[in-house]
């Protein structure tokens, strides 16, 4: 896994009067650009605790006093999106294999969620192309069939199609090749095009495994299926 490795800090400040966290502005050997960053001596990332204790030190120069803040006026609580809540649900179980360092598994998870929305949406065209007097094929039974159906009907565009194929064929190397890795036919050139469909303008390419499942298949898979339920009738969702 690829270490995060802190290159530049600057502007640190205390984020309130009880001095438990710095607010800053951080550049990393994975970002492409500056971003404002939290640091706090809890944080459950390594560079999180250690960007903390260096701005401490006074690394980085005098620790800003926190800005007066002024109390909102109370707001009454955002309604979650039924759909959201479902990936609420979803994201408790994938985060224990990330907790568990257990990228392959993470690939499987995450792969067998967009499955079953694919399968979902085109349940729910068959009702509508059968209650409209249209013919109805067999259902699909593999994951690349249904991409394929999905597309056909208009339910993903070919952009979406292609990153659920590569999605697919990670997840197809990840469930089969035992010694799963870089060289794994089709794994590299799936994670290069998921990074640059989706996370080349934030996140810096890295020839590692680990770090690409965690932080760019992951992250592509999550986005994808936050489209496709918002597609799926509240009631589905």
């Amino acid at each position: 896994m690829v270490k995060t490795e802190i290159l530049s800090v600057r502007d640190p400040q205390w984020v309130d009067e009880n001095r438990t966290a710095i607010n800053c502005w951080v550049r990393t050997n994975t970002l492409v650009q500056e971003v404002p960053f939290t640091a706090t001596p809890y944080d459950p990332e390594p560079h999180g605790r250690e960007l903390f204790a260096r701005c401490l030190a006074g690394e980085f120069g005098d620790i800003a006093a926190p800005e007066a803040q002024r109390l909102p006026a109370p707001m009454p609580p955002a309604e979650v999106p039924v759909q959201l809540k479902r990936l609420e649900r979803f994201l408790s179980h994938a985060n224990l294999e990330n907790a568990r360092k257990s990228f392959r598994s993470v690939v499987i998870v995450w792969a067998s969620f967009l499955d079953g929305l694919l399968d979902e949406l085109l349940e729910i065209e068959a009702l509508r192309a059968s209650a409209a007097g249209e013919a109805v094929g067999k259902p699909p039974h593999t994951f690349d069939d249904r991409i394929k159906r999905a597309f056909a009907a208009g339910l993903i565009d070919q952009e979406e199609t292609d990153r659920c194929l590569h999605i697919r064929r990670i997840r197809n190397a990840a469930a089969h090749d035992w010694e799963l890795s870089l060289e794994t036919e089709s794994v590299l050139p799936g994670l290069r095009a998921l990074h640059e469909a989706d996370h080349s303008e934030v996140l810096v390419f890295q020839d590692d495994l680990d770090y690409l499942l965690q932080r760019v298949y992951s992250a592509s898979c999550a986005m994808l299926i936050m489209r496709l339920l918002e597609r799926l009738p509240v009631e589905a969702a």
